[in-house]
């Protein structure tokens, strides 16, 4: 769990204690293949780390990435009141790792130094959208 964490920017410069906490609020969820695991402009309360298997990345019904194992999506959806962008679909069978909107707030109350690390790489992400 601590290592499918590190690739994910928001959590990539946390300290092996703040990562642990993060993976006692994780879930497992299960998907089928063509399940909608959400359409774009939905509004979100969770992201999603692909334990296992393939979805797609739809934009205006148009599939316009592939995501696999240890891949990760709906991140913004933690920090940002906005609709989702895009939309995803399971291609496979797949086991994801899903962080609520809550229990991440929790988090970043009980634990600053995750807070720290997410506002950075918010920031940086937004600036690269401009």
């Amino acid at each position: 769990m601590i290592e499918i964490l590190k690739q994910i920017p928001f959590f990539a410069k946390l300290p092996t204690e703040d990562l642990e906490a993060i993976g006692q609020k994780v879930q497992m969820q299960y998907f089928g293949p063509e399940q909608v695991i959400f359409e774009q402009g939905d509004y979100g309360e969770e992201m999603y780390i692909i334990k296992r298997g393939k979805v797609q990345v739809v934009r205006d019904f148009a599939v316009i990435a592939e995501l696999g194992d240890n891949a990760f999506f709906g991140e913004m959806a933690l920090v940002s009141e906005e609709p989702r962008n895009a939309g995803i679909k399971a291609i496979s069978e797949v086991e994801a790792l899903v962080l609520k909107k809550d229990d991440f707030r929790e988090l970043l109350e009980n634990k600053p130094s995750i807070a720290s690390s997410v506002n950075y790489e918010v920031v940086k992400r937004s600036n690269t959208l401009l």
